[in-house]
């Protein structure tokens, strides 16, 4: 299909967002077109977020998510600029930042997700999320505090809602975090012999099944291997409120606990409601080219936005899979869409599912090979070790997990 976009002799490319498809984007385009290309971000680094419920777990420590962007801009010819963004004027092609005014030719929005508690009571209040460091840390510290609050509570209520975590949404990140709070909170029991009762590790999901949307061996598979670990696991059961008592259920059932952490859902952030363009449940709907509608110059890509795959019947899903796929294709294709010439629509390459559930348990799909325990879990990891960037994060990620094989996890109490 050939592009109706304005020739520009060294167009300037402003892309929004160092996330999964922004970096992606970023890196690559100096390669394929002479452009002025600056990337914005409000943090000057990269979260390689797929692990970041690891530093929640003392699996990994937090500094070795962080990939800082401006040795990238040095290596791969871009702007980097720290800055939040305030407003996008699209007709007059103007970004507004906390660092000033920026003009573009070309607008990449790769502006990623916030949390999505649905408006459930007292979901904001009384839930830790997973989605910047300060959260993993957070969360590590109240799984921490929780079993020295046991240690020393005497009232046996009090101390049973201590030892239960509940985390309620079964996608892969809601059971990943279960089974690794499992395992942390084994490692960390035998350090505290005043602990007699066995810590309660708890899934709550308002769909029927685990792992909504995967294969029947995946759900399959992560049932039993979550039964087996002795998680508890509550599907078909909706939170209609969280307290400090604990999570509410449709029925009037109360799970006690002083532990909640969410994990059922992402929504686009403000920025995108104020953006006067085609909308579908909130999110930027974009062409086969990702592009957005009535604006050509301006491409959106990862989670906030609707991309529909035809080929499946469905939008696809808000992952770091996708956003990196669509940032690699708009960096090959927007020279050709610049200059007219005919460009293939992005299709994304859908390579298997892939997931660990804690220690020597893993899962693998790939469709045509599918393994579980160990295999499933090794190879896993090595996927993703794959995916870090940069040699120094790669090589302390896989330090952190040597030690923490060895028993050796951050158990630190850093809450003030």
């Amino acid at each position: 299909m050939a592009s109706d976009l304005p020739s520009v002799t060294k167009p300037r490319i402003l892309i929004i967002g160092a996330g999964f498809g922004g970096m992606a984007t970023a890196v690559r385009l100096k390669r394929e077109i002479a452009a002025e290309v600056t990337l914005v971000s409000y943090r000057n680094f990269h979260l390689f977020t797929p692990l970041l419920y690891q530093t929640a777990t003392g699996l990994v420590d937090m500094d070795h998510l962080a990939q800082t962007v401006r040795p990238q801009a040095r290596k791969h010819g871009f702007r980097f600029l720290e800055g939040e963004v305030t407003a996008v004027d699209l007709d007059a092609r103007k970004v507004q930042t906390s660092s000033g005014e920026l003009a573009y030719d070309y607008l990449v929005l790769a502006v990623g997700s916030v949390n999505n508690d649905f408006g459930i009571k007292g979901a904001a209040e009384n839930t830790l999320s997973l989605k910047t460091i300060n959260d993993g840390r957070l969360m590590h510290d109240r799984i921490v505090g929780a079993m020295e609050r046991a240690a020393v509570e005497r009232d046996d209520a009090t101390r049973r809602a201590l030892l239960s975590f509940v985390v309620i949404g079964a996608g892969p990140t809601g059971v990943e975090l279960a089974g690794s709070i499992r395992d942390f909170v084994k490692v960390m029991a035998k350090d505290y012999p005043e602990v007699k009762e066995r810590p309660r590790v708890a899934i709550v999901e308002a769909l029927t099944t685990v792992l909504p949307g995967q294969t029947d061996y995946v759900v399959r598979k992560a049932s039993e291997s979550l039964a087996a670990r002795g998680i508890e696991v509550r599907t078909s059961s909706k939170v209609v409120e969280v307290s400090e008592r604990g999570v509410l259920l449709q029925g009037g059932e109360l799970i006690e606990s002083s532990n909640v952490f969410w994990t059922a859902g992402v929504k686009p952030p403000k920025l995108i409601e104020s953006l006067r363009v085609d909308k579908e449940r909130g999110r930027v709907k974009v062409d086969g080219f990702l592009r957005v509608s009535g604006h050509p110059e301006v491409f959106a890509l990862g989670d906030f936005v609707h991309f529909f795959d035809p080929r499946v019947g469905r939008r696809l899903p808000e992952n770091a899979s996708v956003a990196f796929q669509q940032g690699k294709w708009l960096a090959k294709s927007l020279p050709d869409l610049i200059a007219g010439r005919t460009v293939e629509p992005f299709v994304f390459l859908d390579r298997g599912f892939m997931i660990s559930l804690g220690r020597n348990a893993g899962i693998a799909d790939l469709g045509w090979f599918k393994t579980s325990g160990f295999l499933g879990w090794m190879l896993w990891r090595v996927v993703h070790l794959s995916l870090i960037s940069t040699s120094r994060n790669r090589l302390g990620v896989v330090f952190d997990w040597t030690f923490a094989y060895l028993n050796r996890r951050n158990v630190a109490h850093t809450e003030s």
